[in-house]
C-alpha cells in the first residue's frame, strides 16, 4: 500500500517542480523584456477597431471595479475588470487624452504593454452633455416605471449608472 500511495505523490511533486520552473522562466523572460522596453505601450481597442494602437505613453489611469488605478512603465502584470468611467492617457509629450468606456478589461503585461479591451470607447470631447441629460432622463423614467427585480428594471438601472458616469465625465451632475 505504501508504494502505491507514494506514486501519485511523486507524480504531483514532479508537476509542481515543473510548474515552478516554468513560472520562474516566464517571469525572468518578462523582466528581461521589460528592461529592454523603453516606454509603456498602449493598445486601446473596441471590437471593430483600435482607438490607440501601440502608442508609447507615460501613464494610463483606468476606472477599475475596485477604484481608479494608474499604470506606468514597469508596473506589475495584472488583469483588471473596468467599470464605466474615463480612461485617461498621458502621452510622452504631456498631452492628455480621455476616453469614456462602459466597462471592459485591462491587461497589464510584464513587458511594458497594456491592452485595454472595451465594448465601446468615445473621446470625452465628443460627448454631448445635453444628449447625456436626455438619455439619463429616459433611463430614469424606465427604471421608475418598471417593477424591481425584472429584467427591464435591471437594464434601466445599469443604463442609468452608465449615463451618470458619462455625466461626470462631461461635467454634468445627474
Amino acid at each position: 500500500h505504501t508504494e502505491a500511495a507514494a506514486q501519485p505523490l511523486a507524480a504531483m511533486n514532479r508537476v509542481f517542480r515543473r510548474a515552478f520552473s516554468t513560472t520562474g522562466r516566464v517571469l525572468a523572460e518578462a523582466e528581461a523584456a521589460a528592461a529592454e522596453a523603453t516606454e509603456l505601450r498602449l493598445n486601446l481597442a473596441v471590437p471593430a477597431r483600435a482607438l490607440i494602437s501601440g502608442a508609447e505613453v507615460a501613464r494610463v489611469t483606468l476606472p477599475g471595479r475596485a477604484g481608479r488605478f494608474g499604470v506606468e512603465k514597469s508596473s506589475p502584470s495584472m488583469l483588471a475588470e473596468l467599470r464605466p468611467g474615463v480612461v485617461n492617457v498621458i502621452h510622452l509629450d504631456g498631452r492628455s487624452e480621455d476616453f469614456f468606456v462602459p466597462g471592459g478589461f485591462a491587461f497589464v503585461h510584464g513587458d511594458n504593454r497594456i491592452d485595454v479591451s472595451t465594448p465601446e470607447g468615445v473621446r470625452v470631447e465628443d460627448l454631448d452633455a445635453d444628449r447625456v441629460r436626455e438619455m439619463a432622463a429616459i433611463s430614469s423614467a424606465k427604471r421608475d416605471s418598471t417593477a424591481a427585480g425584472t429584467k427591464d428594471h435591471a437594464k434601466a438601472v445599469v443604463e442609468l449608472e452608465v449615463y451618470k458616469e458619462i455625466g461626470r465625465a462631461v461635467g454634468v451632475n445627474l
